[in-house]
């Protein structure tokens, strides 16, 4: 089984050997910056929002999703009603890669959140270059100082930073570090073990203006229900959706789920 750590050191020698950003990605056809909000604001409405996954294959189960297919998955996704779509960056362990994160946002019409492991600054830019609207933050890859500065790079570049989390200190230091995006992982990324109970005990310790997304481990509409009683404003959906056989079918049946007593925020 592949851990975090093996995939965070991976990452980590990687970026220390490369100059500058590598091999730039196939850019955003008519590229336009970034508008900083649009990710977060697909969230923040009044039902539960649904992030879609594009993720080829995952170390835990294999091969999910031929590449040559993402886009028409994507396209599948956001027929089905998908808020946004979640793009793995990420080539060695989960057979995604920058190209493909441009690609789909370069095709779809709702934001798309650029998800790779970050340990080094220069892969928000690369994620800015793709034109992705918001970028993937895990709190357990990255020091406190280095978590602030990721947080402000992406702000300042117009990406909403979605920073993930499991456990109650890594929110606080989430909050600390300025994250008005808070995800919260029912997957343990050490054993790859599910439990949704673990969006149920740290939704509370959460401020409430805070949008907070339930990540892994949603089957069905009755779990999209179960989250959004908790108050969660949105759910990162994966596997549930890859192994369907309908994607856009399998999207519409998790929304219209309506976000418990919400309503958006004004920023």
């Amino acid at each position: 089984m592949m851990h975090l750590d093996t995939i965070i050191a991976h990452k980590r020698r990687h970026w220390h050997s490369v100059d500058g950003l590598g091999p730039a990605p196939a850019e955003r056809p008519q590229y336009k910056p970034a508008v900083r909000g649009r990710f977060r604001e697909a969230l923040d409405t009044t039902e539960v929002s649904v992030i879609a996954e594009v993720k080829p294959k995952s170390p835990s189960k294999g091969d999910l999703w031929s590449v040559d297919k993402a886009l028409p998955l994507a396209a599948a996704y956001q027929t089905g009603g998908a808020g946004a779509i979640s793009v793995l960056a990420d080539t060695e362990f989960f057979g995604g890669g920058p190209g493909l994160v441009a690609e789909v946002a370069a095709t779809t019409d709702i934001p798309v959140l650029y998800k790779d492991f970050v340990v080094d600054l220069r892969q928000i830019e690369l994620a800015h270059r793709t034109g992705a609207d918001g970028v993937l933050v895990i709190v357990r890859a990255l020091d406190r100082a280095l978590l602030r500065d990721v947080i402000a790079a992406a702000a300042e570049l117009g990406l909403d930073p979605l920073v993930e989390t499991f456990t109650e200190d890594e929110i606080a230091r989430a909050l600390d570090a300025g994250a008005d995006l808070i995800g919260i992982n029912n997957r343990d990324l050490q054993t790859f073990e599910v439990d949704l109970e673990n969006s149920a005990r740290l939704h509370g310790t959460v401020p409430e203006e805070v949008v907070t997304v339930s990540e892994s481990g949603i089957r069905d509409r009755a779990d999209v229900a179960t989250m959004a009683e908790i108050g969660f404003n949105a759910c990162l959906v994966g596997e549930t959706l890859l192994t369907s056989g309908d994607p856009a079918h399998a999207v519409a049946s998790l929304t219209g789920v309506s976000a418990k007593g919400r309503k958006p925020t004004v920023r």
